[in-house]
């Protein structure tokens, strides 16, 4: 998998469709992604869960969509999560 909207769409059906926490299966489809890109193309990708993440942890969503924003939320965290030790592996 190369393209970034598709990893960005497998990301979110996760989040839709996940029972108990996402946040592994979130880590196996961007290592998945990372593998077959450049660490130019790693960084921004990075930068782009990371500045979703941060985004999604100061809105404000409705009751009725919180389990579902919670559940996003999860999944951009194990994405990150897993985007950092591709780029700094220990």
């Amino acid at each position: 998998m190369n393209d970034p909207q598709d990893c960005w769409k497998r990301l979110r059906d996760l989040a839709d469709h996940a029972m108990g926490d996402p946040r592994d299966d979130a880590a196996a489809i961007v290592r998945e992604y990372a593998g077959g890109i450049g660490r130019t193309d790693v960084q921004q990708f990075q930068a782009r869960l990371e500045d979703t993440l941060l985004a999604g942890k100061h809105t404000v969503v409705p009751l009725a969509y919180l389990d579902q924003h919670q559940r996003w939320l999860a999944v951009l965290e194990g994405a990150c999560a897993a985007m950092r030790r591709q780029l700094n592996p220990s």
